[in-house]
């Protein structure tokens, strides 16, 4: 029973980091129709800038880090991907242009060293009997909140409704007034900056390095393929069911079987359903 308790806590907690990673990605696909390829470079990004201003802005390093990757994901919009948005293949190679080039640019200035960002908080507290730091718990606390101002944003506020109207159908959202490209850009920069701060989350439990981009990048588009193509709430329980898995097989048996169990579990759930656990047509 405790075994189970901190499967179901710990999955929680590393769930709530991939549904950041995992929303962002899958919000600029349903809206946009965009695969990016440097999404990966937008989680370390936030973490590598979190932690240079940290010596200079303490835990408030988080907000200028954030809306630094927003901007640079808005920027990677305007002036890479809309020139070139109607050619799917040339957007793929871009972005995956774009995450090599980053990659090899951040190794060059840190090295290949693996960085982490201080802990917000240091005790431990019981839940159930299961000792859990509290530093995990805040950014869990964190994670969800976040998620939930996203979809409060997305369904009441008016640039939401735009961006809504824009993913099912973006001819008649011209036809209306609506400037779709406006929408697209700040589709962009609030899915890097959904990123860049699971990217600061993600260092305060695990170390952050140039290659992580990658490997983030993989399960963020894992995910989604799994929740559903378009569909940001199917990639939210599709995250916690990528957390679980990762807990129990590192848990009962060796953290090195985690990703591979994960990866696995998707491909097989792809193939009894191809769109998805949420997919739309």
């Amino acid at each position: 029973m405790a075994v189970m308790l901190e499967i179901l806590i710990y999955g929680v907690i590393i769930g709530s980091i991939w549904a950041l990673v995992a929303s962002g990605f899958s919000l600029v696909f349903g809206v946009a129709r965009i695969l990016n390829f440097a999404h990966g470079i937008f989680f370390i990004l936030g973490a590598y800038l979190a932690v240079v201003l940290f010596p200079y802005l303490g835990f408030l390093s988080i907000v200028p880090s954030v809306l630094m990757v927003g901007a640079f994901g808005w920027f990677v919009y305007r002036f890479l991907i809309s020139p070139i948005k109607g050619y799917e293949v040339m957007v793929i190679l871009i972005t995956l242009a774009l995450a090599l080039l980053m990659e090899q640019i951040v190794l060059a200035i840190f090295k290949d060293v693996s960085i982490s960002f201080p802990l917000f908080l240091s005790g431990v507290v019981f839940l159930f009997g299961v000792p859990v730091p509290e530093n995990r718990l805040l950014i869990t606390a964190i994670a969800f909140a976040v998620i939930a101002i996203l979809d409060i944003f997305i369904t009441r506020s008016k640039t939401g409704k735009f961006i809504t109207a824009t993913s099912q159908d973006m001819e008649a959202s011209m036809l209306v007034g609506i400037d779709v490209e406006s929408v697209y850009s700040v589709t962009m920069a609030i899915s890097a900056m959904l990123a860049g701060l699971a990217g600061i989350l993600y260092a305060q439990i695990y170390a952050v390095n140039p290659e992580t981009a990658l490997r983030v990048l993989i399960y963020a588009f894992a995910i989604v393929i799994l929740g559903g193509l378009g569909s940001v709430r199917g990639s939210v329980v599709a995250s916690f069911i990528i957390g679980f898995i990762q807990t129990a097989v590192s848990t009962l048996y060796d953290p090195r079987w985690a990703e591979i169990v994960a990866l696995v579990t998707i491909i097989v759930v792809l193939i009894v359903r191809p769109k998805g656990l949420f997919g739309v047509e």
